[in-house]
């Protein structure tokens, strides 16, 4: 069941032109030492994403930086506050942040950042750093 899933969200990702090498699936979850996506798939996601019909709910469904959900505590004191939709992920060295940022210009972004390290718990200053620059001195 869980393989047929996995074809199944690979045959999706490759009929929207998202590039699905490297992608492995246990059991979908996110909560697996197994699974696997690169981060320049999941950012042609995020851009796939933004224009389906179904967008604005599935950005709703991010927590807003600074505000609420998991991402109650990122970027609390900074200008940037309010202006990231960001899902975040964290396993034992492992931390993960993906999602939209609106820069000070009005212009919308993808972003995503993946640490793999023994010390990855300390990238969310990075992580938090990135979201800054760019809402500062987002590129068009």
């Amino acid at each position: 069941m869980v393989a047929d899933g996995a074809r199944s969200a690979t045959a999706a990702l490759a009929a929207a032109g998202i590039d699905a090498t490297g992608l492995v699936i246990e059991n979908g979850s996110g909560l697996s030492r197994i699974e696997r996506i690169r981060a320049d798939s999941l950012g042609q996601l995020l851009l796939a994403a933004w224009r389906r019909p179904w967008m604005p709910e599935f950005l709703a469904a991010l927590p807003l930086a600074g505000v609420d959900g998991t991402a109650r505590g990122r970027l609390a004191a900074s200008p940037a506050r309010g202006h990231a939709h960001i899902k975040t992920g964290t396993l034992d060295g492992v931390r993960t942040m993906a999602g939209y940022l609106l820069d000070r210009h009005g212009r919308r972004h993808a972003v995503v950042m993946m640490v793999a390290h023994p010390e990855a718990a300390s990238a969310a200053a990075a992580q938090d750093a990135l979201l800054e620059w760019l809402w500062a001195n987002g590129a068009p």
